[in-house]
């Protein structure tokens, strides 16, 4: 059939399992883990860790459009899918943008799946020929890890010599300070000494 004949939760019907069949969809929030392995404009490799939860919002689109046949895990195929897309969307954003932007901004990257995703599942407009009759509920970007050591190391250096610099130039003023201070407080003492020299000659001589 086109559509379910039955469906929704708690809803009976006459089953003959010679003729009939049914399937079980969660209606639970489905969450999809993503590793997308991606390589920067400048030919870097990136890996991109993150999730996208989604659920079922139109029942009767999403048996025409989705493959709900596995009997052990309804999900397993769709999951499947959309995390092929997801990492395909961020595949080809990532390819787009610097390493320091992709580990400084993830905004665009979360924007780009986001509105990949949405145009897949949710589809465009109001009616049920485009979509797949899933919501998606969130969308997030964990992390970006540089794949190589050596990148890393090089990428952490300018940030790592700015700190020892700032760290230097503060010890520096401290130090500066301080004999700024010993060097008042040695000629208050030797002024001291002399005015009391002097007193102490003029007294005598008295």
């Amino acid at each position: 059939y086109a559509d379910p004949l039955h469906c929704g939760l708690g809803v009976s019907f006459r089953f003959d399992p010679w003729i009939d069949a049914f399937i079980v969809v969660p209606a639970a929030m489905q969450t999809i883990l993503i590793n997308a392995r991606c390589i920067t404009r400048e030919r870097q490799g990136v890996l991109v860790q993150g999730y996208v939860q989604w659920i079922v919002d139109d029942f009767k689109l999403a048996y025409r459009k989705c493959d709900f046949t596995d009997a052990l895990d309804p999900m397993r195929l769709v999951n499947l899918q959309l995390r092929e897309q997801a990492e395909a969307a961020i595949k080809d954003k990532v390819a787009t943008m610097s390493i320091d932007e992709v580990l400084a901004d993830k905004q665009p990257i979360i924007k780009e799946l986001t509105a990949r995703l949405r145009t897949i599942m949710e589809g465009e407009g109001e009616g049920h020929d485009r979509g797949l009759g899933l919501r998606i509920v969130t969308v997030q970007i964990k992390e970006a890890i540089v794949s190589s050591p050596r990148v890393w190391e090089m990428l952490q250096r300018p940030f790592r010599s700015e700190r020892a610099k700032e760290a230097r130039l503060a010890e520096l003023s401290s130090e500066a300070v301080v004999n700024s201070k010993e060097s008042e407080a040695a000629k208050t003492t030797a002024k001291l000494k002399i005015e009391t020299d002097a007193e102490v000659a003029r007294i005598r001589g008295v």
